[in-house]
């Protein structure tokens, strides 16, 4: 009698063993599976984001299993599944899994975060199903012993389904990853970007950009103030509009001029940066990029002090009329969220922008290459 207690409590440890090893695996097939559908199909799944959700995997799989076959009431087991679920994803938020792998993986990583709400129906509703199963199947096909086997084979057949849908998913690898990119990208910026990139026209900018100084400064005496103003006054100037940073641009820490423009050139700079941003959009990325503007007007006594430090540096520039900015062609505020440009794709797109504002007449470009900059006086 103990001897075949016994060899039945190993039996029993080895069918609960093999239960829960079963369950782990379509813990794991549920999460690869449905987060395929959501990841483009030229991504590729890491191979240790593989391990650790097998592991992850193993890990719930134990814990649902064990836990609610020793938990007889009902609404301790289901107790327990929530308790294990907000530890679950704590965790997961602790490994920093919710970071890992940008927009193409938000779909794999919302069915990773599933697996212990999906293993505890799976572990529920098995018992049952087979039970209710095995009884149907005996009754439909008038059977009258389980050893039958047209009843092993009918048994066979939810699994053979099962298994099925988990490889059949595989096809679908990628064909909800536009509609979940769609979904980030919306909650993210406030707007959908379908754009793809193209190659920009090949231009000598350095040579195009090529208005020399007197022609500048000719307009820029045309549009702007009679003479550079002294610093005390410039704030109190009605002639004159306080530039800062924006939506559109960015202007950077000033130490030689002050942020200032005629109302004509404040607008020219927002026009630029308007369609700086529209045009990257238009490339397919996030609209939130901007250029930078280095220097604005320049005062008698900033004059003064930048000849201090360059000697290079005229007193007759077009600057001191508040008609003239400088703008980075290397210094660019990136955005933390969406499709991002390379310094070299903004460098690009924002000297297509400067060229059209030329070609239409609203501007004088002068290419630096030594301060990085394009010298540009509003018409």
């Amino acid at each position: 009698m103990e001897g075949s207690r016994r060899d039945r409590d190993r039996m029993d440890r080895k069918i609960r063993t093999v239960r829960f090893l079963l369950l782990s695996l379509v813990l794991f097939l549920f999460a690869d599976s449905v987060g395929r559908w959501f990841v483009p199909s030229d991504v590729t799944i890491p191979g240790m984001l593989l391990a650790a959700v097998w592991v992850t995997c193993i890990l719930s799989g134990a814990v649902l299993f064990y836990g609610m076959h020793k938990i007889r009431r009902a609404w301790r087991k289901w107790l327990l599944v929530i308790a294990f679920y907000a530890v679950f994803i704590v965790l997961l938020c602790i490994c920093g899994f919710y970071s890992y792998g940008g927009m193409y993986l938000v779909g794999y990583r919302i069915s990773v975060s599933l697996v212990p709400l999906f293993g505890a129906l799976v572990t529920a509703g098995t018992a049952r199903f087979i039970k209710w199963y095995g009884i149907s199947v005996k009754k439909l096909f008038g059977m009258d012993s389980i050893q039958n086997v047209g009843f092993f084979l009918c048994l066979l057949v939810p699994l053979a389904v099962v298994v099925f849908l988990f490889i059949g998913s595989y096809r679908l690898s990628g064909s909800l990853a536009d509609r979940a990119a769609d979904m980030e990208q919306l909650a993210l910026e406030g707007e959908i970007n379908h754009n793809t990139d193209h190659r920009e026209p090949v231009r000598q900018y350095d040579r195009i950009f090529n208005d020399l100084n007197d022609t500048q400064l000719e307009a820029a005496r045309r549009n702007g103030l009679k003479s550079a103003p002294n610093t005390a006054d410039v704030e109190n100037d009605s002639r004159l509009v306080k530039i800062e940073s924006n939506r559109y641009y960015q202007v950077d820490k000033l130490t030689h001029s002050m942020p200032y423009l005629v109302p004509k050139a404040a607008q020219l700079v927002e026009d630029m940066g308007r369609a700086f941003q529209d045009s990257l959009f238009n490339r397919g990325y996030s609209r939130n990029h901007k250029f930078t503007v280095t220097s604005v007007l320049r005062t008698q006594e900033t004059v003064r002090s930048l000849q201090k430090t360059n000697p290079n540096s005229t007193t007759n520039s077009a600057h001191c009329y508040g008609t003239t900015v400088d703008i980075s062609y290397f210094t660019f505020q990136i955005p933390e969220t969406g499709k991002t440009a390379s310094v070299e794709k903004m460098r690009q797109v924002l000297m297509q922008v400067v060229y059209d504002m030329r070609s239409a007449g609203r501007c004088y470009v002068k290419y630096e290459k030594k301060q990085t900059c394009l010298h540009i006086t509003v018409r």
